[in-house]
């Protein structure tokens, strides 16, 4: 038996010494300058070609089964994690660049590498579907949705699933039974909207950030993907960081003076700097608008009632207790939803007066201080049943009126409704200055609100008002199927979708709609900047347009208009570089600084609602916000995103593929018969013997039509598209690499004159398992003692064709051995410094090397 170690893998086996064939390697034929085929030069480009191609696939999945045109950050972003020395990530660009892509990218490469076969996808539940979509369709991978496509009753039936997605709640709920007893280990686990995983100090510790915890045993490659990685609580950062790398602790017990630390972990791409492969800026920016609509005096009327009767509300509050506190959450409920519509308000209080006459039947179960918690914890994650949360808070004290007068109070309120509804300024204002005119030119407009009482209110006018046009609608009520129907809809034919909260993250709804309504002002700004996500994404044509929509009728409406109207202002003075105002960096500022306001808290706190204690507390907030913003831009101030400029790499794409399909086809006896759509299909007649091998092919010999353009691909369902998904083209990657085709040595003329080595570099992990690999070109100049790394001539060499030269400067097989040496070495150092603690040497392998001799 004689161990091997495979340059094709860099895995050692062992084989009985009879069944291996001696071959004279790249550097034997290189210093005999043995070269007998009469086109050893192509031979030598399609060697190298095939080896760069596949190279580039496994350190980028770009050249994978893909519905999409990746763009440059996307394939940087997945080339340096395929190159870097660990597997846990945060990815935080910015909210529409495609995170989901590029874990599609990441997947694919690693597939190539076979290191992904067991993936785990933990995501919110309003996403699971369109990770399973856009994982299919995308980048051809099948994923089943726990829960959903499947459930397991048995811990042997997790063998049947290797592709798994389920939501973090549903997770987090059946962890125990599951995931950790009975699932195995996962070669990756995927987190989306990371930043849920939230642990704060002194508080107890989330079930979400427990699951997370245990499932970072069960994998060497966590993914983290998250818009918002810093949201102004550093400890809350740094625990997010320690899922992925605790046995980095200590050096973030030190992150502000030690700031490099954090790029060792998170990789970010900014809006404002993102552009597509000819260097053009993908966002065509965001137009934001504060809309105010003007206040009927009966609405002022209601105002001052209803702050009466808040006041008096908070009052009861005062005595403590759990009641009191139970009290508190109603009344700042009532306000919430006053800010949305008067239909929110009044539903609201007509539950309320039924439950004080006695008209509601319902049992009420007796609630404990646990329960108002886990009421708090759903009112402050934005639970567009509100108004029923309201209602079950107010179920704690029952009957009991929260103050003397409370049920005259709730009737006088109840009475001015009513007038306001029939003359509702708000929602004139909404229909004659924003609709209307939308409407006649024919834009689709996506209207957010925080609650469906409002929702239905707004979808029942616009029906009315245009009964042909079309409403779709979102809300948290919807099953998954449910909301992806309307999502359909609203694509295709709805003018209108009408969306609470649980549209507002994680949806895609750009594909033909640029223009944003917020009817009512939520307390979290955070949600302004979610919404707008839905937009405001890649793929978006048109610049995109929000309208927040401001009724001057409370405290709490004036408040958060205040509160818009300094952000942008501060914005615009801080988008100023050098003398220059840079739109894109405003927009940018806009979504940092409302990410970080901590308006809800101001509000809330204000409850004698005093407008001008209110406009000091709301400065004193974006203050702190600009202050958290400073403190990422400290903490990432060592993380590079995507710089065109600075790239080294070449970018391999179609004019590449084509390039090698065209060369090496003809060595496997393959015709091509007719070159159309202008040249990026081609029309082949394949050999007899090759009939019924290849399955993308079927039966056919003839007629075969190929492209290596996607989007041709898509369009067209006979063309088969080339890339390392066909088992066609795997097969020509596979021969032009083999010793059969030869072409490992070759006299090349162009550029200058001198030697030219190409290495496969390897590296292994410190469980001796193959894991990373480089490509390197390096030339030496005739006469020259100094080597080049990557010369430029070298992505030419591949691209196009090359000729012959007969004899290089030396046919002296010493002299050439000294230079290949030389070489060698080169590759060598390369290797050697590119090793750490946790990646260590595995082979350096000279694929191909050539003379090449000047023009």
């Amino acid at each position: 038996m004689v161990l091997v170690q495979l340059h094709s893998t860099g895995e050692s086996q062992s084989f009985p010494y009879e069944n291996l064939v001696w071959l004279r390697d790249t550097s034997v034929k290189y210093q005999l300058m043995e070269a007998t085929e009469s086109d050893s030069a192509d031979r030598f480009r399609l060697k190298a070609l095939a080896y760069a191609l596949d190279s580039w696939n496994q350190t980028t999945g770009a050249l994978a089964r893909l519905d999409v045109d990746p763009l440059p950050h996307q394939i940087d972003l997945v080339h340096s994690i395929m190159n870097s020395d660990q597997a846990n990530w945060l990815i935080a660009d910015d909210v529409g660049l495609g995170k989901t892509i590029e874990v599609g990218l990441l997947l694919a490469a690693m597939n190539r590498r076979r290191q992904a076969r067991r993936v785990l996808v933990v995501c919110p539940a309003s996403v699971v579907r369109q990770w399973q979509d856009e994982m299919k369709y995308k980048f051809n991978q099948d994923f089943a949705i726990y829960g959903s496509d499947f459930k397991i009753n048995q811990i042997p039936h997790w063998t049947r699933h290797d592709k798994v997605i389920v939501s973090i709640d549903r997770a987090k709920l059946d962890a125990h039974s599951w995931i950790f007893d009975a699932s195995g280990d996962w070669d990756v686990i995927v987190f989306d909207e990371a930043h849920h995983l939230s642990k704060i100090a002194g508080q107890p510790v989330t079930q979400r950030y427990q699951l997370a915890e245990s499932l970072q045993r069960l994998t060497d490659n966590f993914i983290f993907l998250t818009g918002t990685p810093h949201q102004g609580k550093t400890d809350q950062f740094i625990n997010l960081l320690l899922l992925l790398r605790p046995d980095l602790s200590r050096r973030f017990e030190h992150i502000f003076t030690d700031p490099s630390v954090v790029a060792e972990i998170v990789l970010r791409n900014r809006k404002s700097l993102a552009t597509d492969a000819n260097g053009n800026f993908l966002f065509r920016g965001q137009d934001t608008n504060l809309v105010r609509a003007p206040l009927s005096e009966s609405a002022k009327d209601f105002d001052r009632q209803l702050q009466t009767y808040l006041k008096e509300g908070y009052g009861a509050a005062d005595a403590g207790g759990n009641t009191g506190r139970a009290i508190g959450f109603v009344m700042t409920t009532y306000r919430k939803l006053a800010s949305s519509s008067i239909v929110a308000i009044e539903l609201a209080l007509q539950r309320r007066i039924a439950r004080l006459r006695g008209d509601d039947e319902r049992s009420v179960q007796n609630m404990t201080l646990s329960d108002l918690e886990e009421i708090r914890e759903a009112f402050q994650e934005g639970d567009d049943g509100l108004d029923d949360l309201g209602e079950i808070a107010g179920d704690y004290v029952g009957a009991t009126p929260f103050f003397e007068d409370e049920q005259d109070q709730i009737h006088d309120l109840l009475t001015a409704a009513r007038v306001i509804k029939q003359d509702d300024q708000k929602l004139n204002h909404f229909m004659e200055h924003i609709v209307a005119p939308l409407q006649r030119e024919r834009q689709k407009l996506l209207i957010f609100t925080e609650y469906r009482a409002t929702q239905e209110y707004l979808v029942d006018a616009l029906r009315k008002r245009y009964p042909q046009a079309g409403v779709a609608q979102i809300n948290g009520g919807m099953s998954l199927d449910e909301k992806r129907r309307n999502i359909n809809r609203f694509n295709d034919s709805a003018a209108f979708m009408v969306s609470t909260e649980a549209g507002g993250e994680g949806i895609n709804l750009h594909e033909s709609c640029h223009i944003l309504v917020n009817y009512d002002l939520p307390w979290n700004p955070r949600r302004l900047v979610q919404r707008a996500g839905r937009l405001y994404r890649y793929g978006q044509r048109e610049r995109v347009i929000v309208f927040n929509l401001m009724a001057d009728d409370g405290f709490d409406s004036r408040s958060l208009g205040m509160m818009l109207d300094r952000v942008h202002s501060i914005a615009k003075d801080m988008s100023v570089v050098g003398s220059e105002f840079q739109e894109g960096l405003e927009t940018e500022i806009i979504g940092e600084l409302l990410e970080r306001v901590d308006i809800a808290s101001v509000l809330a706190d204000n409850k004698v609602m005093d407008i001008n204690r209110s406009s000091t507390e709301i400065n004193e907030a974006i203050e702190r916000a600009k202050s958290a913003r400073c403190q990422q831009d400290k903490l990432f101030s060592h993380i590079e995103g995507y710089d065109p400029q600075a790239a080294a790499i070449h970018a391999f794409g179609q004019e590449d593929l084509l390039a090698f399909l065209e060369g090496i086809l003809p060595y496997k006896g393959v015709r091509i018969r007719e070159r159309q759509y202008n040249g990026r299909v081609l029309a082949l007649n394949l050999p007899e013997e090759m009939r019924g091998v290849y399955p993308e092919f079927g039966e056919r010999a003839r007629g075969v039509r190929v492209t290596v353009d996607r989007q041709l691909a898509v369009r067209n369902s006979d063309l088969v598209p080339m890339d390392f998904a066909s088992a066609f083209f795997v097969d020509l990657i596979e021969f032009a690499k083999s010793p059969q085709f030869k072409g490992e040595y070759a006299g090349l003329r162009g550029g200058e004159s001198g030697a030219l080595g190409i290495y496969k570099l390897r590296w292994q992990n410190d469980q001796g398992l193959p894991r990373w690999e480089a490509l390197l070109s390096v030339f030496l100049p005739q006469g020259s003692p100094y080597t080049s790394n990557n010369p430029p001539f070298f992505s030419s060499l591949l691209r196009n064709g090359v000729k012959s030269e007969a004899r290089p400067s030396t046919d002296n097989p010493t002299e050439r051995k000294a230079v290949l040496e030389r070489l060698e070495e080169v590759a060598h150092r390369e290797l050697a410094a590119s090793c750490s603690a946790l990646r260590h040497p595995n082979d350096v392998v000279l694929i191909a090397a050539a003379d090449v001799i000047a023009e």
